[in-house]
């Protein structure tokens, strides 16, 4: 287990600085933009508040070569079109690097606005497959894509007896909505298990019933159901699926990953005891990102939630690229993060982007529920990853 003293020790090893939103001389800092969605359908996804913590751990300890790091912050909403033009008035303002909406209708038009001046974009929690297809040079994720969580998911429910499945997608978040189901069910049927259904729902689901009655009606019944999708449309997926006696799985990804689907079992600890995901890093009790909660709590930034706290590694890591590069240049920084064998990151002890280029292969954490409270029941780096 991990302590605030560990972190803190990490912060002062990497010789890093803080968020000061807008506190220091322009020329003095080094400018990180955030365009992201403090609002609308997406603010759940949004990095700020972990990003502003481990900015404000860094610059406490003399900053990056003693200049701090200074967050450009601006709310996007859920909008593509106000994340472009923020991101065009950030790069007036001289940032290395930006953050962004995490879709890839989104970041993929941000990169290439960016990449005219050799600017990274940097996710703290992008998983979708898209940005690793060659069509931007200058993106990283600090996480893995989805086919690894969606894998360790199902390696997961094959080790508990699952064969029978049932898949909910949905065109509405991308390739994390739509693929992330099908490579589960890949796995799956790969494990001698075999897909029963695909059904299809839309963002906003209130009344599941169409749903529940198709998987009423198949025979064999499913073992599990697999849904890639967020809070709070996955939370009365699961009440109204055991409100209508069905017992199976209900499986997710990193969407599940929010402190409020762990409030359902407020009133009955046994509406998640057949529920777990695949995620991106371990958030539990006891783990590298709790301390790194705590930590921030003390110092007066509260960082609830997983992806809020996976800022902390994305500016842990713009902060390394920039020691490394011994400059300003976008490019160099880059070439420098991708040249490393080892990045210190709050979630995790290390990562590296030096076989993948554009994301960071991890260990993908499995969360499941014991009387109501998380814990996580598998971890690894998946052999078995559908091609994609």
């Amino acid at each position: 287990m991990e302590t605030t003293h560990a972190l803190a020790r990490l912060a002062a090893a990497a010789a890093c600085t803080t968020a000061l939103a807008g506190g220091a001389l322009a020329q003095e800092t080094v400018k990180i933009g955030l365009a992201v969605p403090l609002t609308g359908d997406f603010a759940i996804y949004n990095e700020v508040d972990g990003a502003k913590c481990m900015a404000e751990i860094i610059n406490r300890e003399g900053g990056v070569a003693g200049r701090p790091i200074e967050l450009l912050i601006q709310d996007t909403g859920s909008d593509t079109q106000s994340a472009i033009s923020a991101t065009e008035r950030f790069l007036g303002q001289g940032i290395v690097a930006l953050s962004t909406i995490p879709f890839s209708d989104t970041m993929i038009p941000v990169a290439q606005i960016a990449a005219q001046n050799g600017v990274t974009l940097i996710q703290a929690q992008s998983t979708q497959v898209e940005m690793h297809s060659g069509v931007v040079d200058n993106f990283l994720t600090n996480v893995s894509p989805d086919p690894y969580t969606a894998t360790a998911a199902a390696n997961y429910a094959l080790a508990q007896g699952v064969r029978n499945v049932a898949i909910f997608t949905s065109d509405e978040g991308g390739s994390w909505s739509a693929r992330t189901p099908e490579w589960f069910a890949e796995v799956i049927e790969a494990g001698g298990g075999r897909l029963l259904k695909r059904l299809n729902y839309t963002a906003g689901t209130t009344d599941w019933s169409p749903q529940i009655a198709e998987l009423k009606a198949l025979d064999p019944a499913p073992d599990a159901v697999y849904i890639s999708w967020a809070m709070p449309d996955v939370g009365i997926l699961i009440r109204q699926m055991r409100a209508a006696g069905l017992d199976a799985w209900v499986v997710g990804s990193d969407g599940f990953d929010d402190p409020s689907l762990d409030a359902l079992a407020a009133d009955d600890p046994t509406l998640l005891d057949r529920v777990f995901f695949g995620t991106l890093a371990p958030a539990v009790p006891g783990s590298r990102i709790d301390a790194f909660q705590k930590q921030c709590a003390e110092i007066g930034i509260p960082v609830n939630g997983l992806f809020p706290a996976l800022g902390g590694d994305m500016i842990r890591i713009m902060a390394y690229g920039i020691e490394q590069a011994g400059a300003d240049d976008p490019a160099a920084i880059r070439a420098a993060i991708r040249a490393a064998d080892s990045i210190p990151v709050m979630s995790v002890e290390s990562i590296s982007f030096k076989e993948t280029k554009s994301y960071a292969l991890r260990e993908i954490p499995v969360i499941g529920f014991k009387d109501g409270r998380r814990m996580v029941v598998a971890q690894e780096v998946p052999a078995n990853v559908p091609n994609w």
